[in-house]
């Protein structure tokens, strides 16, 4: 089941059109932030995938548009 979600594009961090390439960027996102929070990789109807912060998720504006969640990154605690 794919979850659909609402953010404004102009909150995107970063787009592209190859899934591989984006991320890489997710990685480099991960890294520059310390991922405190949690980003979402989503795919808008042309095919391109952006790159959100989680917490700008917008369902209220109305110039928010509708995307297909495709992974949300979390931070990842290690215990060693």
């Amino acid at each position: 089941m794919e979850e659909t979600i609402f953010f404004n594009r102009g909150n995107a961090l970063t787009s592209d059109v190859d899934q591989e390439e984006l991320m890489k960027k997710v990685q480099i996102e991960k890294d520059k932030r310390g991922l405190n929070e949690k980003l979402v990789v989503v795919q808008d109807k042309s095919g391109e995938y952006l790159l959100f912060d989680f917490s700008d998720a917008d369902s209220e504006n109305t110039s928010a548009t509708e995307f297909q969640v495709k992974q949300i990154i979390e931070n990842e605690t290690s215990s060693d």
